[in-house]
């Protein structure tokens, strides 16, 4: 060998042992001065205790109990786990080294961090110390705390804690609760009831808790038993023929209820929800159910509680359709704070079905139905300043190209129709040719920031506009989209979490509100008036609340809509989403696996009203401690919500095309509140906003105007004014979107402690109003009774056509 080759071998050789000798010293600094808190493993384990909102006590999951002793565990589960996990445990010093080695060579050359090499110690000191995050930093902090653990404790005690602490699945954390969870057995009390088999059963499931749950993957359970079966045959704890035996018995597992009550038994919709939300977050359902955290969340008791009321106590089974045993039809409620995202309360159950840690509705995607309309055109549209509530659209039967021919719910609907009417009563066609007429990619821009998740095909055709998307949508995915119209245009991102502290006081995870602007305050103010009228007069009257203003959007899907409408009568899924002016909430019901055989039908209701009844009772109950509240301007007039308001707008444009100004414009003076009070009529066939300025005039007063404020409404009060001045007041109607001028101003002058002098000089014919705006004192338009109308047996809005009782507010049997 060339001497030079030789030289390079030697000072290859040379690092590598100083390389080795420099790991082996910091190895034994770390061990030896690492400060290490061995009370943390003596203490009785604490469960994760859940807080609401208001740092009131929600839950715990796991329980506070008394560790077992190391004689109370039973010789058959003692061998398995060891057998299992670390088959040299009771011959290591707490680093199984070849393991490591090994480990660390795999996962250098993957990249990846999945090769586990952990001795039953090490174990133990990532379930009491640290985290499921997996780095070379924490990999060496666990083997130095896991050396640390053997230098403090002795073998068995070491066994015994780990344990007491192993998750087990369905809530339970230690071999107690594990064999207690799944057998009904009290070790404590009866320690040798335990048969090898079930011993093996609990020894093989803290490796995937919920993969192997014997409840849920008994084939998956049986299999991972039956491993560790052959591994204590291996490793002489057993004889093959002993192995051979017990894997041959049935799991003879059931649920059985814990001695104390935590989450899954006193609140199981959410333990359900949070656990799976958190799984999503990088926070498994052991490490929660290991216990020692606290999570303090945005849930509110009474939202929750209210939901938990619907979904799980069996008194609001009938606003579901369908059976109430067996295959029943399943559901998703979330609600959250509109101007933070704040989720408030959820669920992805019913009770019947429910399972732990089962599928989570809340996250499953499906086809939203008309309940996507408000936020794939209707809101772009008024958002482009093109469209209002009275534009006519058109709703005659039509192919849109490519065979594409839509249909509405009802037989020979209008084929025109108000803007407002379509939204109202859920006209498909009206819908489609809108988006038609904004651009596909308006509408799917629009609906993309809003939050709903579109394909590259969903820009490719109109059936977007109906909710014809490809990969659907999720509960959780529309209350988000839905905060935008609650909170003056600006999208909320639900969150669930505010901290979680772990059990030495340290932060491991926050989240905090994300806000987005989607369109402007005045498409969001004007779509929620919208929707208040498909809650007030259309197909979502199931809605309604007294006291409180509730707006929203049905939405139905047929289960067989392409196969030639042969099963016109058969629903998918049934959809609700609304709000009030402090809760916005998602409802979707519908079958996990739709069939012929289970699916929802469109009577004796649309399953959209079912959806709309359940919002309703839940926020009955969350609200009805709550001050009532309305929304800040109310429902438009019923009349253009009617298939006669095509009619009704004609006229009013006819009577206002030469009435383009403020009319009838008074001022009043107050002397005891110090107040002045304006009233005017406004001339304009479509909505517009009001700006009104004041100047003082007479002797020694400036030139200079002062803004006053905006309404929309047609008066206004300014109590900023000086006792003993004259006042010049201009109003002027400006458009909303964009703020230009709109026809001419009227100005009246008055003079405060002294008479009045109005003087107006306003243009064009006085006593004239136009769609949604009446002089003051006059009710607005609407159904006898209806809210927004006027009071029973009071005459309609001026020049109306007379309704018949079958054209006043009434539910329909069929919605989409």
């Amino acid at each position: 060998m060339p001497r030079l080759v030789r030289r390079w071998i030697s000072i290859a050789a040379a690092l590598v042992i100083t390389l080795i000798i420099l790991m082996a010293l910091g190895f034994y600094l770390a061990v030896r001065f690492l400060p290490f808190q061995a009370s943390e493993l003596e203490k009785v384990h604490q469960p994760t205790i859940v807080y609401a909102q208001d740092g009131s006590k929600l839950m715990s999951l796991g329980s506070e109990s008394t560790d077992l002793t190391y004689a109370q565990i039973p010789k058959n589960v003692q061998n398995a786990v060891i057998a299992t996990e670390d088959h040299t445990f009771w011959t290591n010093s707490g680093v199984d080294f070849r393991s490591l080695f090994r480990s660390v060579f795999v996962d250098t050359l993957s990249g990846s961090l999945e090769q586990g090499a952990s001795t039953i110690p090490e174990q133990l000191a990532k379930m009491v110390y640290l985290t499921d995050e997996k780095t070379f930093t924490r990999k060496f902090e666990q083997i130095i705390l896991g050396v640390q653990i053997e230098r403090n404790f002795t073998k068995q005690e070491i066994l015994a804690m780990y344990l007491n602490r192993i998750p087990l699945g369905e809530g339970s954390t230690g071999i107690e609760q594990g064999a207690e969870r799944y057998f009904g057995i009290d070790l404590k009390k009866d320690p040798n009831k335990l048969t090898l088999a079930q011993a093996a059963l609990l020894a093989g499931l803290p490796q995937a808790p919920t993969s192997y749950d014997p409840l849920q993957h008994k084939q998956a359970a049986t299999a991972r038993r039956n491993q560790v079966l052959e591994n204590m045959a291996h490793w002489g704890y057993i004889t093959e023929s002993a192995a051979k035996k017990a894997e041959q018995e049935p799991l003879g597992v059931s649920y059985h209820s814990s001695s104390s009550e935590d989450g899954w038994s006193t609140n199981p919709l959410l333990t359900n929800y949070l656990l799976d939300y958190l799984n999503r977050h990088n926070i498994s359902p052991e490490e929660v159910e290991q216990g020692g955290l606290k999570i303090y969340t945005t849930i509110s008791p009474a939202v929750q509680d209210a939901i938990n009321e619907v979904f799980w106590s069996g008194k609001y089974d009938s606003d579901f359709p369908g059976p109430t045993s067996g295959t029943v039809v399943q559901g998703a409620a979330v609600f959250v704070d509109p101007q933070t995202g704040a989720i408030l309360g959820a669920a992805g159950s019913r009770k019947q079905g429910y399972t732990p840690l089962g599928l989570d509705r809340t996250y499953r995607a499906s086809s939203p139905g008309s309940s996507i309309k408000p936020i794939m055109e209707y809101a772009p549209a008024l958002e482009s300043g093109k469209w209002s509530y009275t534009s006519i659209l058109n709703n005659a039967p039509q192919d849109f190209g490519g065979g594409y021919e839509p249909a509405n719910w009802e037989v020979g609907g209008p084929s025109k129709v108000t803007l407002q009417y379509a939204l109202e009563e859920s006209q498909n066609i009206a819908s489609v040719w809108l988006l038609q007429q904004i651009g596909i990619k308006t509408g799917a821009d629009f609906a993309k920031s809003d939050g709903i998740p579109l394909t590259s095909n969903d820009y490719q055709h109109l059936g977007i506009a109906i909710g014809g998307l490809e990969n659907g949508v999720t509960p959780m995915q529309m209350v988000a989209a839905y905060t935008s119209f609650a909170n003056q245009g600006i999208r909320s991102q639900p969150y669930l979490i505010n901290k979680i502290v772990n059990a030495q006081g340290s932060v491991i995870y926050h989240e905090s509100p994300s806000q987005t602007r989607v369109m402007s305050s005045q498409t969001a103010t004007d779509m929620t008036r919208l929707m208040q009228d498909v809650v007030d007069y259309g197909t979502g009257q199931y809605a309604k609340l007294s006291n409180w203003g509730v707006a929203g959007k049905t939405g139905t899907v047929q289960y067989d809509s392409g196969l030639n409408g042969s099963h016109p009568n058969w629903i998918r899924d049934g959809w609700f989403d609304g709000y009030t002016p402090t809760i916005v909430g998602s409802i979707h019901i519908g079958y996990d696996n739709t069939d012929a055989t289970n699916h929802m039908t469109m009577t004796p209701e649309d399953p959209s009203g079912n959806a709309a009844q359940i919002f309703h009772d839940i926020i009955a109950l969350a609200l009805q401690n709550e001050e009532p509240q309305q929304f800040a301007e109310g429902p438009y007039p019923y009349i253009t919500g009617t298939a006669d308001g095509i009619n009704y707008v004609g006229q009013q444009q006819t009577q206002t095309q030469h009435a383009t100004g403020i009319q009838g414009l008074q001022a009043s003076y107050n002397a005891s509140s110090n107040q002045v009070s304006l009233s005017w009529q406004g001339g304009f066939p479509t909505a517009v906003t009001y700006s009104i300025t004041r100047q003082a005039v007479g002797a020694g007063a400036t030139a200079d105007e002062v803004p006053v404020g905006e309404t929309q409404s047609t008066s206004l009060v300014d109590s900023s004014v000086q006792p003993g001045q004259v006042y010049e007041y201009t109003v002027q109607a400006t458009d909303p979107n964009s703020g230009q001028p709109v026809g001419s101003a009227a100005t009246v002058t008055v003079q405060t402690g002294g008479s009045k002098t109005p003087q107006s000089n306003g243009t064009g014919p006085g006593n004239q109003t136009g769609p949604g705006q009446s002089p003051p004192g006059t009710p607005k338009p609407g159904g006898p009774g209806g809210p927004g109308g006027p009071p029973a047996n009071q005459p309609g809005p001026p020049n109306a056509p007379v309704l018949s009782p079958a054209q006043g507010p009434h539910r329909h049997d069929k919605r989409h």
